[in-house]
């Protein structure tokens, strides 16, 4: 489901605001902040434009106006985490999700000066860019999707050589860790979510690498299944003897699916998928072709006559294949629905160089999301979806 596109956001309930407000605010003990809260919400589901703190100041009319948000968003106390889970937990009783879905957001700047800009390449612009990366995590229901966790990527754990924090943009020590964009993307589920009170769901990971071990191990050891988007030169060995490639050792993930075009089937929404059994990544990167580790490999077409659109590797080898393309159009969804609603809740739009700062703002800004979807379903629906 795609949300409306960028704009004020005519029509969104009063009262759902509220009660997104209560139940997100809960655990921040002071009035003040509470309130603050609730204007920042408002103003992100109000403000024309760009959401920039001086423009949710203004179309809030916030006492002390855009100094009193800047300082709620930047330099106060609050705790950011509780409020991601208290989200989780709304949404999940509103939409129970079928997925965790996990994607990047890459996010334009113009100048260096925000905490974690380097030069990033944006595969939606097809260049590279000077730009922040974060990866999402979004609860997909079918329904709705929402973003409830966020993890910006720091390069190099974003610390000097003098171990001081980046630019002193106020990056607490237990974020300054050196890790690929790989464990960014897979830790944002497993160092983080996976110690919230929410129902355990599959991980559609949406992020396309040619490292497929280490993240499919490290989901199997926490006990979660994955659906892992890889790129085409992923090498995997074949595991059925009646299928082309078995016996040849490691060969890239496009060249076994190219094997195998003439036994696509055709699922709903009009695309094909083949899949095939094949030997998951052992040990660290190690390849078997024993089938210790049975996987899927999972290709998805448009067009019948070009290579796959997207290419999927799963440890849920006893899911029908027609239930995995699901999962797999869940990122379809979820991916429209990031660049038409994220752009009106503002998503990309905050402009200071804390990091507290852009945490809150993007809890903030998920919270938004959410109710933005809610608001969605309810006029394509005519049934709220919330209480």
């Amino acid at each position: 489901m795609a949300g409306p596109g960028p704009g004020p956001g005519p029509g969104v309930p009063d009262d759902l605001v509220a009660e997104m407000a209560e139940v997100l605010f809960r655990s921040l003990r002071r009035s003040d902040q509470r309130s603050k809260g609730e204007q920042y919400l408002h103003g992100l589901l109000t403000a024309s434009g760009r959401k920039t703190i001086q423009n949710i100041a203004g179309a809030v009319g916030a006492p002390g106006g855009q100094q009193s948000l800047h300082h709620f968003i930047c330099s106060s106390t609050w705790r950011w985490n509780p409020l991601r889970e208290a989200l989780g937990r709304y949404v999940e009783s509103i939409a129970p999700a079928r997925a965790w879905v996990v994607r990047q957001l890459i996010i334009p700047k113009r100048g260096e000066h925000s905490v974690g800009v380097r030069r990033q390449f944006d595969p939606e612009l097809g260049e590279t860019v000077n730009a922040q990366r974060a990866f999402g995590v979004w609860l997909a229901s079918g329904a709705m999707t929402v973003p409830v966790h966020w993890r910006l990527f720091l390069p190099d754990g974003a610390d000097g050589a003098d171990g001081t924090d980046e630019q002193g943009a106020g990056i607490p020590a237990s974020a300054l860790r050196e890790e690929t964009a790989d464990e960014s993307a897979t830790g944002a589920v497993l160092d983080d979510m996976r110690k919230w009170k929410l129902p355990r769901r599959p991980v559609v990971l949406d992020v396309p690498t040619t490292r497929v071990g280490p993240a499919v191990r490290r989901f199997a050891e926490a006990g979660l299944p994955v659906l892992a988007r890889v790129c085409g030169t992923a090498r995997l060995v074949v595991a059925d003897p009646a299928l082309p490639g078995h016996g040849l050792g490691p060969v890239p993930a496009l060249r076994i699916l190219q094997g195998v075009r003439g036994l696509r089937r055709r699922i709903a929404g009009g695309g094909l998928v083949a899949a095939v059994p094949v030997a998951l990544p052992v040990g660290h990167g190690r390849l078997s072709a024993g089938g210790q580790r049975p996987g899927l490999l999972l290709g998805e077409w448009r067009d019948p006559e070009g290579a796959p659109e997207r290419i999927w590797l799963t440890d849920m080898v006893r899911m029908p294949v027609g239930e995995l393309a699901r999962l797999a159009r869940l990122a379809h969804d979820t991916a429209a629905d990031c660049e038409e609603v994220g752009a009106r809740v503002g998503l990309r739009d905050f402009k200071g160089r804390s990091f507290p700062g852009w945490h809150r703002h993007m809890t903030l800004s998920s919270a938004a999301y959410a109710v933005a979807s809610l608001t969605s379903a309810y006029a394509l629906t005519g049934e709220a979806l919330y209480a």
